[in-house]
Order: structure tokens, then C-alpha cells, then sequence
């Protein structure tokens, strides 16, 4: 699913605040989701609770995996930090799992210019 172009999706950011991607993909409490539509724009739908899986640094197997099916909805999954162990477990469900702290615009703005890139390889 990672390598083909669609241009409908989901994004999920980790956030406190809706503003900034500022969460660590483990220690996040919430998610903002997103719908995006490459030549429409995006639009927050919801606002995603979730349980902290990260505990003093490592995770529990089955949390991680429990973590990655609330996102299944979701193309994309984004946090200001994700360890090694989220990534692979976001990546073998089919989500792309990214690292953009910072703004959301600037954070949405890379999303639609990797996922455009992504087009031009189908």
C-alpha cells in the first residue's frame, strides 16, 4: 500500500495542542486525524484518545500492536519523535510512519509533497 499514489487519505499528528506536532508517538495522549484530499485541501475530523504505550522508555509488544490498529484508518501517522519499534509496527500495518515536529501546516505541506512524489513512481 506505502508504494501506490492515492489522493484521498488520512493523516494522524500527535499533538497537544492541534497546532503543533509536538508528541512523542509513544507518550501521546491524542491524535489529531485529518482528511486530505491532494487538490482540496485537509480538514480536521477528529480528535483521537489514545493510551500512552511507552513505559520508561520501552513498550509492550501487545500495546504496540494495539496502538497501531487505532490507525488504520490513517495513510499516514506523524509525531515530533517515534522510536524504531512504532515505526516498523505503523509500517508493516501499510501506514507511513513520519518524524515532523513542528507546525501542522508545515507538517501536512511535506505529507501532500511526499504522497504527490509517490504519483510519479505508479
Amino acid at each position: 500500500m506505502a508504494d501506490q499514489y492515492i489522493s484521498k487519505y488520512r493523516v494522524a499528528l500527535a499533538s497537544t495542542d492541534g497546532q503543533t506536532v509536538n508528541q512523542h508517538y509513544g507518550r501521546a495522549e491524542e491524535f489529531y486525524i485529518y482528511a486530505v484530499d491532494d487538490e482540496e485541501g485537509y480538514e480536521q475530523i477528529e480528535k483521537r484518545k489514545v493510551v500512552p504505550i511507552c513505559h520508561d522508555g520501552g513498550h509492550i509488544k501487545s500495546e504496540m500492536a494495539d496502538s497501531t490498529e487505532r490507525f488504520l484508518d490513517c495513510r499516514y501517522v506523524a509525531a515530533s519523535r517515534m522510536g524504531a519499534g512504532a515505526s516498523s509496527a505503523l509500517t508493516a500495518k501499510g501506514i507511513i510512519a513520519m518524524e515532523l515536529p513542528g507546525s501542522v501546516d508545515d507538517a501536512m505541506l511535506k505529507i501532500w509533497k511526499y504522497n504527490r512524489i509517490q504519483g510519479l513512481f505508479k
